[in-house]
């Protein structure tokens, strides 16, 4: 009877209020479904991008210092040099010359002709993290300079994560290093050039392009790069250093050499209406900006790339690279084979005279009219 009654009234009810009442069950599902979505965990916001979020405070956080040291024996061009470099690096260290001895004989590795772990102990001791080393041959006829990481730095940033094997060899060994033959040194003093700038001023490092390029040839540059920023790139808020920057600091590569310049950021206003105008016109803006040199200058021309600090795995060999020594002999070689055509020209020209005077006959009335 229920269901009859039932079936009766929606017989009786029209169209239009059964449509009504679908539309209505229909509303309040999506009103429960919107609540029930309201209800869940909103999701999560994307992240900001990393560049935006990186911001410095300015303070003296980078705490990275050089040990500047070189061998006994250099000569005068490199001890101004590097009394150059001095002044150019506030965050820099001096040391006493190391001298050659028996203690820094070392066992033929390649750690610095011996001297690798004297600097990697004297690092140590001043608390340096890498390490500018000039080491002169031959009566300073050559001159190799040592740039790399110490094991101070390596032990201070591992210590603290794990203690396996692996990590304590690094701890060890420290690293990376590369040895250059430094050539074509130009000091201040000896350029004598307009340019100037603060002492103490943090410089811009400029690299070439080349230093970036994902050629196979040229992923050694990369190393080469990180390890020049380390070097030259001044920590900000160093005491020593001043809170400007006016100079820029070149490295280019070309004819497989690294080429470094010193350059003044000078920027010129104009003093008159006149001089504004025409700097306008020329370059749009009434002041210019130009770039000045100020020295040193050197070509760095790199030989190997070390795992560790002054000796350890190869990681790379320069194959064009060609030992001063071989250069010297091969000059003495050619002297000696001009020497000898020389020589051997004066005897085949007696002899000819010689046998010229034994073929033609005496003349009796010769000395006559003498």
């Amino acid at each position: 009877m229920a269901k009859k009654r039932k079936q009766q009234l929606v017989e009786d009810t029209p169209q239009e209020q059964v449509d009504e009442s679908v539309h209505d069950h229909a509303d309040d599902d999506a009103a429960i479904s919107s609540e029930e979505e309201d209800e869940s965990p909103p999701a999560p916001a994307k992240a900001p991008p990393t560049a935006s979020a990186i911001t410095s405070d300015g303070r003296y956080h980078n705490k990275q210092r050089l040990l500047l040291i070189s061998s006994r024996g250099v000569t005068a061009r490199y001890r101004h040099l590097l009394e150059d470099l001095r002044t150019l690096i506030p965050h820099a260290k001096k040391e006493s010359k190391l001298d050659v001895g028996k203690n820094y004989s070392g066992s033929g590795n390649g750690n610095g002709g011996g001297y690798g772990a004297a600097v990697n102990e004297i690092a140590e001791v001043r608390g340096c993290h890498t390490v500018m080393f000039l080491e002169c041959r031959k009566r300073g006829q050559d001159g190799y300079l040592w740039l790399g990481r110490t094991c101070h730095a390596n032990s201070q940033m591992q210590m603290a994560e794990s203690t396996n094997a692996s990590t304590k060899h690094l701890m060890i060994s420290g690293g990376p290093s590369v040895k250059f033959h430094i050539t074509n040194i130009h000091t201040m003093d000896e350029l004598k050039l307009t340019g100037n700038c603060m002492k103490g001023s943090r410089p811009i490092l400029s690299f070439d392009s080349q230093f970036s390029s994902n050629d196979p040839n040229l992923s050694h540059l990369q190393i080469i790069k990180h390890l020049m920023i380390d070097v030259f790139g001044t920590p900000r808020g160093h005491p020593k250093s001043k809170p400007f920057v006016d100079r820029v600091m070149a490295f280019y590569y070309a004819d497989g050499k690294i080429w470094v310049r010193n350059y003044q950021i000078l920027e010129q206003t104009a003093t008159n209406a006149k001089e504004a105008q025409t700097q306008r016109k020329l370059t749009g803006q009434s002041s210019s900006t130009s770039l000045i040199e100020i020295g040193p200058r050197f070509v760095l021309n790199p030989i190997r790339i070390f795992r560790g600090s002054f000796g350890g795995q190869t990681l790379y060999v320069n194959e064009e690279f060609v030992n001063p020594n071989v250069v010297r002999s091969l000059e003495k070689k050619e002297k000696g084979e001009r020497y000898v055509k020389r020589k051997g020209a004066e005897k085949k020209r007696k002899r000819y005279e010689e046998e010229l005077t034994a073929v033609v006959p005496v003349d009796p009335l010769g000395d006559v009219f003498r």
